[in-house]
């Protein structure tokens, strides 16, 4: 495999693919008149941002929502969706890498999709399972998945598609502030 050289002068084209990626997402919607209803985490986000400073204990609700978004779920998300999805079965069933990687990739992309639009709420309340925001999202969130993917098997680097989700996660945090509802 020709691996890509992933070097800190790549960061800046990865950066604008990802934000442009946020951006394509939004004008796509906008041109089809598709409103993206926000996911359950998102609503949360903005709430946790507009109460921050009520007091010392929403900020600290603030802070840790932020180590969660920022952190905690693209290293968690990248190791389940990227390691134990795709690389995982081409490394212990053996699996010739240029077959298995894309209907891995796929497969790994949709459940990541679906992921983000499971109600976990009222799931772990027992009250059943139910999906929210069914929508353009949930396509733009596949294709991010196989982006990825595709990253990840370039550069042979996990932390690389981790950084990447970081930063994707970010730019969503900030145009959730700066694109009016």
């Amino acid at each position: 495999m020709n691996r890509l050289k992933f070097t800190f002068k790549a960061w800046p084209v990865i950066a604008a693919a990802t934000i442009g990626l946020c951006f394509l997402t939004q004008g796509v919607a906008k041109l089809f008149g598709i409103d993206l209803p926000d996911q359950h985490q998102i609503e949360a986000v903005r709430y946790m941002f507009e109460h921050a400073l009520d007091s010392a204990q929403n900020f600290s609700v603030l802070c840790l929502g932020l180590l969660q978004v920022l952190i905690i779920m693209p290293v968690v998300e990248e190791f389940i969706f990227r390691w134990f999805l795709v690389r995982m079965p081409t490394r212990r069933l053996g699996l010739a890498a240029r077959t298995a990687i894309v209907p891995l990739a796929v497969f790994s992309s949709a459940v990541f999709s679906f992921a983000h639009y499971i109600d976990y709420v009222t799931l772990i309340k027992g009250r059943g399972f139910v999906m929210t925001g069914w929508n353009a999202a949930f396509i733009a969130l596949f294709f991010f998945g196989l982006a990825q993917c595709w990253l990840y098997r370039k550069t042979d680097r996990l932390w690389c598609p981790m950084l990447n989700h970081a930063l994707f996660n970010l730019t969503n945090l900030i145009l959730i502030f700066v694109v009016p509802e």
